[in-house]
C-alpha cells in the first residue's frame, strides 16, 4: 500500500501497478508519471529514515519521515523478496517489489495455508 500511496502523492495524472510472475517470484510493479527518484534517492530510498523530498516534492507540503519504503523493504525481505527503485526512460519512477512463490525450504507452491512452527521464549 506504501508504493502505491508514495505513486499517487508524487504522479502528475497516473499511477499504474501490474504484477507479474517471473522466475518464481510474484513481481509487483508500481509506476508513477511525475518526476522520478533524485541520484540519492534511487540509492539509499529503502534506507530508515531517509528522505529526499528535492526531487519528488509533495503536493500536500506535508511531512515525509523515511519510515515507509524502509517498511516495504524490510517486510518484502522478511519473506525472502526486495524492493528496488528505478525511473521510468518515459519518465517517472518505478518502484518494484519482488517475493519468491515459495519459502526457502519449500520446493512447492505456497498454500497461504501457515507451517507448524515453534517461535521463541
Amino acid at each position: 500500500a506504501n508504493l502505491v500511496a508514495n505513486a499517487a502523492e508524487h504522479a502528475r495524472s497516473r499511477v499504474v501497478v501490474s504484477c507479474d510472475v517471473a522466475g518464481g517470484r510474484l513481481v509487483i510493479e508500481v509506476a508513477d508519471d511525475g518526476p522520478g527518484f533524485s541520484p540519492a534517492a534511487l540509492e539509499r530510498g529503502c534506507e530508515r529514515l531517509f528522505t529526499d523530498d528535492s526531487s519528488r516534492s509533495s503536493r500536500d507540503g506535508g511531512r515525509h519521515y523515511g519510515l515507509g519504503l524502509h517498511a516495504a523493504s524490510e517486510a518484502a525481505s522478511a519473506h525472502g523478496g526486495s524492493v528496488s527503485l528505478a525511473n521510468s526512460p518515459s519518465g517517472g519512477a518505478v518502484a518494484t517489489i519482488a517475493v519468491p512463490l515459495c519459502g526457502p525450504d519449500d520446493s512447492g507452491p505456497h498454500t497461504g495455508v501457515p507451517r507448524n512452527q515453534t517461535l521463541p521464549g
